[in-house]
């Protein structure tokens, strides 16, 4: 099978998420793709982050009923902080006979160098890089190139690399909404139902105090 692995802090996950999801599923052919909230990003140090636990639920309630989207929780396994290479050397052990795909939006691929052992990511899972909206002239795949020079282009933003995965830059789609936009319009009183699915917008609402000791600081 071929998984996508989407990783992010989602806080809280919102529409966007959920279309980048399936427009991905599609474009790429995966069987599945699984949202991963990170536990405790090492590079996150927002109090306004909800636990763990909270932003789990949150997707769980975004996700069902959805064909082939779900959630995993690989990295709220670990206590301390999270990084993207031991998230993926765990989805491995998990999934040992499938293809991953590891899903990321441009601004997360731009600061690629600065995680731990970075070099290892492609050699565990094929890359997936999103601009955040239809505006990127090019500019991943530059970077990207930077990153790697041992790549040989196999179609249009499409790259193998020497340890036989790919990288994949998709910057076509159009989609704006951001956590950080949604928390905004819920901290000022707006309807975040028009930007976050049914079930979310409901969920937070009727927790309102509760998301008010992470959000309202």
């Amino acid at each position: 099978m071929k998984i996508g692995l989407f990783g992010g802090t989602f806080n809280p996950v919102h529409n966007t998420h959920i279309d980048v999801a399936a427009a991905v599923r599609e474009r790429l052919g995966l069987d599945q793709v699984l949202f991963v909230p990170a536990g405790n990003p090492y590079h996150k140090k927002d109090r306004a982050l909800l636990p763990a636990e909270l932003r789990f639920k949150l997707i769980r309630k975004a996700v069902e009923g959805l064909d082939n989207i779900d959630v995993c929780d690989i990295d709220m396994q670990s206590d301390g902080p999270t990084y993207t290479v031991h998230t993926l050397e765990e989805a491995l052990k998990r999934y040992p006979d499938d293809d991953l795909y590891f899903l990321m939006g441009q601004d997360t691929f731009n600061s690629l160098p600065q995680w731990k052992d970075w070099e290892k990511i492609p050699l565990l899972a094929n890359i997936v890089a999103v601009s955040r909206e239809k505006s990127d002239p090019g500019q991943m795949a530059i970077f990207f190139k930077k990153l790697f020079s041992d790549v040989k282009n196999t179609g249009l933003n499409e790259w193998k690399l020497k340890g036989g995965k790919s990288v994949y830059i998709i910057d076509d789609f159009d989609f704006k909404i951001s956590s950080t936009f949604v928390r905004n319009v819920w901290i000022k009183g707006g309807d975040i139902s028009l930007y976050v699915p049914a079930a979310v917008a409901e969920f937070i609402e009727d927790n309102r105090e509760e998301f008010k000791q992470y959000w309202n600081l």
